[in-house]
């Protein structure tokens, strides 16, 4: 019983220094970054959310064209004072293209001051183009 109870313990333990290491709460993004990410998952929302925080002529219209699921910020590194997040998103549906659907879109987003000044596609997370 007590060798039941230790080894319950410690993989509590375990659990929560894992997810201490792995940020259980994920990498921090700026307040303007979490409203392009809570606008996301709707094309509308999402436009007005990446008019609004986007440089002219970064952001490619693209990535208003389809239906898309709240994306997921993998990675955040800073580059010449430009903090880009690296996101993973899923293309739920897209009347563009048919064969994008069910996809994982990988992209980078670069901000700085509040505005997005760098945008970069990475492709499909297959890297299988579809279109």
């Amino acid at each position: 019983m007590l060798r039941k109870k230790t080894t319950l313990w410690a993989g509590v333990l375990a659990s929560v220094l894992w997810l201490m290491v792995c940020g259980f709460f994920g990498p921090k993004v700026s307040p303007e970054m979490k409203a392009v990410i809570d606008a996301f998952d709707n094309r509308t929302r999402r436009a007005e959310a990446l008019a609004q925080y986007g440089a002219p002529g970064v952001v490619p219209v693209e990535l208003t064209l389809c239906e898309m699921s709240k994306p997921v910020v993998v990675k955040v590194e800073e580059t010449e004072g430009i903090v880009v997040y690296t996101l993973e998103s899923r293309v739920e549906k897209c009347e563009h293209s048919e064969a994008a659907a069910g996809t994982v879109r990988v992209f980078d987003m670069g901000w700085q001051d509040g505005k997005i000044v760098r945008f970069a596609w990475k492709g499909p997370k297959s890297g299988k183009v579809e279109y």
